[in-house]
């Protein structure tokens, strides 16, 4: 008797992997592997090289190591260049003009309180011509604040729209255009009111007292000529900075009114704080003094 071979069975599938596909079995897909950018490492890399290449610079010159002074003359470079590079704010309002300076306000025409013209203080200092119309001084008084300027009134281009107050020191001799007080609250930037060169900045006791600085500018062209500000703080300006007109910030207005008895109070509300300017003509023999008064 013939025997049968054994049948083989087929091993049964399981239904709990899901349904069948063509390889038997069911296959999830795979979740994409999230490869990392490699820009955030190249740009590390690229930070650091240059860092490197700043010190590496800095720390030599000419194929030798480079002195701390040399270092920081380098430094001084870069930020002076990046000083000049930087964008220029619109020039403040012509105020006045001596000989062939223009003087522009000192002060952001929208932050000024008041501007008066007076006597200064020194034998040198030389007489202003006023750009802006005078204000009634009578009703100024009567005010205790600066007159607002006609609507109707004319007024040049570039000039500034104001009324300038005319107040007399006593005991000084000249008439009041010698010195210019313009006003503002204290912190309020302080621009140069000329185009030149800063020759001078140092500080000083105001009436031998209270601290305060003086800035001194050489007007472009006119070397027997100098411009004087006081009631400066957070000065900015070194001597050789080249300033323009209504443009380069030297600092910003110092409080004096919690310390002096100030006239432009009469017609403010701040106390009358404010920058001081002139312009002096020394002998070519004088000392040229401190500025001393206000």
């Amino acid at each position: 008797m013939s025997r049968r071979p054994p049948q083989r069975r087929t091993p049964a599938i399981r239904s709990d992997l899901g349904p069948v596909m063509d390889t038997g079995l069911s296959v999830r897909a795979r979740r994409p592997v999230k490869q990392r950018s490699p820009y955030p490492t190249m740009t590390v890399a690229v930070a650091v090289v240059g860092l490197a290449a700043i010190g590496w610079s800095l720390a030599w010159e000419g194929g030798k190591p480079a002195t701390q002074s040399e270092q920081a003359h380098t430094i001084q470079a870069i930020a002076a260049e990046e000083k000049e590079s930087a964008p220029e704010r619109e020039p403040t309002p012509l105020l006045a003009r001596e000989g062939g300076t223009d003087i522009r306000l000192a002060i952001d025409p929208s932050q000024v309180t008041a501007v008066a013209f007076h006597q200064a203080s020194g034998e040198y200092a030389l007489h202003m011509t006023s750009l802006v119309p005078d204000a009634d001084m009578a009703l100024a008084a009567q005010l205790k604040a600066v007159p607002p300027l006609d609507p109707t009134a004319p007024v040049a281009e570039g000039v500034w729209p104001g009324l300038v107050l005319r107040l007399w020191r006593s005991g000084r001799g000249g008439m009041p255009d010698s010195a210019a007080d313009m006003g503002a609250d204290p912190g309020t930037p302080v621009y140069s009111p000329i185009t030149g060169t800063v020759i001078a900045v140092k500080p000083y006791l105001l009436y031998d007292k209270w601290e305060d600085y003086e800035i001194h500018i050489r007007p472009q062209g006119r070397p027997e000529v100098e411009a004087v500000l006081i009631h400066v703080q957070e000065v900015r300006a070194e001597v050789g900075d080249r300033v323009k007109a209504g443009v380069t910030q030297l600092g910003a207005v110092r409080k004096m009114s919690d310390k002096i008895a100030i006239q432009l109070a009469g017609y403010t509300t701040n106390g009358g704080d404010h920058v001081h300017f002139q312009i002096n003509e020394y002998p070519p023999a004088a000392e040229v003094p401190a500025p001393g008064e206000s």
